[in-house]
């Protein structure tokens, strides 16, 4: 912890201060005492000078000195002997410096030896006001380290937490992916080809992208074709996408692979639960400062509903509160025969 008055432009305020001070403390003298200017400003310039200079020393019994209860008695002593010394040393060196620059006078060397007493006690004043700014400063520096602190073990939690958002889902699609590869190996090796270079393609762009960072719609919505294009190779035609976008809302930002698990689940609950082709369709607005992003799926109420362990929204409900500190930003709706989950991402500026 560097000394406060020594950086930036503080030393200059500390010197304008005391330089204030002075300047009343010469104006007191001749006005009250009737001091020649001479002998006012050259008293107050010693005197004041001397606590301006042991005033920058003072930091230090501050800065070395600990304020647990179990220190009080040391720390209170500590205070009065550096109180004790240095207002003794300054009026000392006052009363020394100025008998030894004015000319002989017993009124003025009256007025010295009856200065002691109240300057002590300004020098007690003195000693008291810069001690108690001292440790408003030491406070507020304490202050501001635990928030770094705070807000560093906060970031790390945030990423500790994304990280484990994120493995949950990759893993969980290279599964199935990998599933589907094996069986197709035997009955399609072509295609079992071609899915096993878009998976690496996918697999690169998303291994490659930090858990927060936020990506344009565009760049989502292009490697979102790629997963899509992995799938239709395990589905063909009864996979079946459309899309409806925005001009505006391209330049949007939203999490990277926050589209994929309501895909993901679109599929599983359309595609799989029915023998008939089945449409997914993505619409995006940017609705002021909210990209509006809903993913829906046909499904048959009939069907036997799959049970899973409900990854996919869960991880995107929580992914989007970690990110951006709102508990909903997920809303589901379904009616007879179609499944619809609406995202709405705040356009703002998450930089710190």
């Amino acid at each position: 912890m560097n000394h406060p008055f020594l950086k930036d432009r503080n030393i200059f305020i500390y010197t304008a201060i005391w330089l204030v001070i002075a300047a009343c403390y010469a104006l007191a003298l001749y006005y009250f005492y009737d001091f020649e200017v001479n002998q006012a400003l050259s008293d107050s310039l010693i005197f004041n000078g001397l606590f301006y200079g042991l005033g920058m020393i003072f930091w230090f019994v501050v800065r070395y000195n600990s304020f647990d209860a179990s220190q009080l008695l040391n720390l209170l002593a500590s205070h009065f002997a550096s109180a004790g010394l240095s207002i003794a040393l300054a009026v000392f060196l006052t009363n020394a410096v100025l008998r030894g620059i004015m000319e002989p006078d017993d009124e003025y060397t009256k007025y010295l030896a009856d200065s002691i007493a109240w300057r002590s006690a300004l020098g007690v004043m003195y000693y008291s006001v810069i001690i108690l700014v001292y440790y408003l400063i030491r406070y507020y520096y304490d202050l501001n380290e635990r928030m770094q602190q705070q807000s560093q073990l906060e970031t790390m939690l945030k990423e500790s937490e994304l990280e484990m958002l994120k493995s949950q889902i990759n893993p969980h699609f290279i599964f199935n992916s990998l599933n589907s590869i094996s069986s197709l190996t035997i009955t399609a090796p072509d295609r079992a080809r071609a899915m096993v270079i878009k998976l690496s393609d996918f697999l690169r762009y998303s291994l490659g992208k930090e858990n927060d960072q936020l990506n344009s719609l565009e760049e989502e919505l292009n490697n979102l074709l790629l997963y899509l294009d992995i799938e239709k190779v395990r589905f063909g035609d009864r996979l079946k996408v459309e899309t409806e976008v925005q001009d505006e809302a391209m330049p949007c930002t939203l999490p990277n692979l926050i589209l994929q698990p309501l895909f993901e689940n679109a599929i599983k609950h359309g595609i799989y639960e029915s023998l008939e082709q089945v449409t997914i369709r993505l619409v995006a607005v940017r609705d002021g400062n909210i990209l509006r992003v809903t993913v829906s799926n046909e499904f048959d109420p009939k069907a036997i509903s799959r049970k899973g362990k409900g990854i996919g929204l869960k991880n995107v409900t929580q992914r989007l509160k970690v990110i951006y500190g709102v508990p909903k930003l997920v809303f589901t709706e379904k009616t007879d025969n179609l499944f619809s989950v609406r995202l709405d991402i705040p356009q703002i500026n998450l930089e710190p």
